[in-house]
């Protein structure tokens, strides 16, 4: 009988089910087997590992009864979703864009206040009320499974001076967006939600002038920077979270070939849930203006994930991650070959690269137009995406919620 026991009870003479053994590395030629040392019980503790399957026919068993499953058995899940994932779409909105914008843009404001609400109380010693980041993310969550695109959409609005609480809220969009396509339970992804809206939760008890600075970091303001995460991981460990919300704060900075921190793990040892949210959070990163650097175009964005990949972000998660949200996603400013500027309004998510165009200005012109939504699956040559463009960057001001 297969049986799901807590590490604490793994004991010399049990036999490892192969169906539970993800921490053992790919180039391992065996992934199950009889425990014949207390060496191998320590190896199992210190990757991380919470839960293991044993085989009670094949060794001894446990005293206590079976466990729920852990972490691991919903990233396997996960990791064989993703592998059924590469060869089919994402699934179409269940309801239009413009049904579900005025409901996204609540929840968007909702959850923005009571992030701003978190990091106060984190930053003054005090514990948040778990409860009501799940209700947030549980609404959240909601909204994705509706239609993703609303609240993307607004994932492109950006308040310098609100960069952290807007970070936060994005990467939880983004993971349940990820996750979605994916095909995990709504229950894991309503976790992974809350643990990207608390993923940064350290960087309060970053000081000012060093997560502020607008010039390259010193190399001791550089080791304080990164001790965000063993902050937020130190303020986690005190209240009720999840596993999963921890895994994400401490392993969204690791990177495939040790190069992450704060603990420089390697490939084999970074849950898929960081490897999830290392995407996420880079992708939010990159796309953002900041202080000291301007954002880039979505589009762009893309392709510097692609470039990341395998040395730094899993290949089959950015890919993944980009067929969920498209090279184009909503609310990208795109120029049309005709001098037209438009906004993507709806992705196509068999042709990524034309998707439905909200056109409303004229380049050459320098003149709005009258607002004609244009199919660019169905339009002909006359009409493709040259380039993506960051509004900011442009001679006039476009506000892109005025026009979705």
């Amino acid at each position: 009988m297969l049986k799901v026991i807590p590490v604490d009870q793994i004991q010399v003479g049990m036999f490892i089910s192969e169906q539970n053994a993800e921490w053992i590395p790919e180039q391992n030629r065996t992934k199950s087997g009889l425990i014949m040392k207390p060496e191998t019980i320590t190896k199992i503790r210190q990757r991380g590992i919470e839960f293991v399957t044993i085989d009670t026919d094949r060794g001894i068993d446990s005293e206590d009864r079976p466990m729920e499953p852990s972490i691991r058995n919903r990233e396997a899940a996960g990791q064989r979703n993703l592998l059924q994932q590469e060869q089919s779409g994402v699934a179409s909105p269940s309801v239009s864009l413009e049904d579900e914008r005025t409901k996204a843009q609540r929840i968007h404001t909702e959850a923005l206040q009571l992030l701003d609400n978190v990091m106060d109380r984190v930053r003054g010693g005090v514990s948040i009320d778990v409860a009501e980041v799940e209700s947030v993310a549980e609404n959240l969550v909601d909204s994705v499974f509706r239609n993703e695109n609303a609240l993307a959409c607004l994932s492109r609005i950006r308040n310098k001076d609100a960069y952290l609480m807007e970070h936060s809220l994005n990467v939880g969009v983004l993971l349940s967006i990820l996750a979605k396509s994916m095909g995990f339970d709504i229950g894991t992804i309503r976790k992974l939600a809350v643990g990207g809206m608390l993923h940064d939760v350290g960087k309060v008890q970053v000081p000012d002038e060093v997560l502020h600075k607008p010039g390259k970091l010193e190399a001791e303001e550089w080791e304080e920077m990164k001790r965000h995460v063993m902050y937020g991981e130190a303020y986690l460990e005190q209240i009720a979270v999840d596993s999963t919300v921890r895994a994400i704060c401490a392993q969204h900075h690791e990177r495939l070939d040790s190069s992450g921190y704060p603990r420089g793990l390697a490939a084999d040892a970074i849950s898929l849930f960081g490897r999830m949210s290392a995407v996420c959070d880079v992708y939010d990163a990159i796309t953002a203006d900041r202080c000291y650097h301007q954002g880039m175009a979505p589009s762009v964005a893309m392709k510097r994930l692609v470039e990341w990949s395998d040395d730094h972000l899993d290949r089959k998660l950015v890919y993944q991650f980009i067929r969920a949200m498209s090279i184009y996603p909503v609310g990208t400013l795109v120029e049309l070959n005709n001098g037209h500027l438009g906004i993507v309004v709806e992705p196509n998510r068999v042709q990524q690269a034309k998707p439905r165009v909200r056109v409303i200005y004229h380049l050459k012109h320098r003149s709005f137009l009258p607002v004609e939504d244009i199919d660019l699956a169905h339009a002909g040559e006359d009409y493709a995406i040259v380039r993506a463009l960051e509004p900011s960057r442009l001679d006039v001001q476009i506000k892109i919620m005025d026009f979705m």
